[in-house]
């Protein structure tokens, strides 16, 4: 019964690897509680770039300096983070903004809240499972 468990978290970890919502090599740690204390700091950023961000983007001026801006910052945290799929949305965005199409913009950021979304349900599962 308690290897089963085991392996149930295992598995659970392994699964936030395998369907790229983190990267191993930033989570490689035992040391659980370290994590839970990253994710947290993550999660927080997180909440504080969606309600920077969505002024922004409602237009219909838009103040292309502090759209990168924002994005630069909350794309180093990402990427440091790991968050593969949320780094990858980013990087959409940061293309549309370039070319100015803003709708796809507006696109792309629900793609980064959609996947911040997953990973944080995800990440919740695991730690309460622990």
């Amino acid at each position: 019964m308690a290897s089963d468990f085991s392996r149930y978290i295992a598995n659970l970890r392994q699964s936030l690897f395998d369907e790229q919502i983190l990267e191993y090599e930033k989570f490689a740690t035992t040391n659980e509680g370290f994590l839970e204390e990253i994710c947290a700091d993550f999660f927080r950023v997180v909440a504080e770039f969606f309600s920077s961000m969505m002024p922004e983007l409602r237009g219909p001026t838009y103040n292309v300096r502090e759209i990168k801006g924002l994005l630069n910052r909350f794309s180093c945290f990402a990427t440091s983070f790991g968050a593969v799929k949320v780094t990858h949305h980013i990087n959409i965005m940061k293309e549309c903004i370039k070319h100015g199409d803003f709708e796809a913009c507006r696109v792309a950021f629900e793609g980064i809240k959609r996947e911040s979304e997953l990973m944080q349900s995800r990440l919740e599962i695991y730690f309460k499972v622990l």
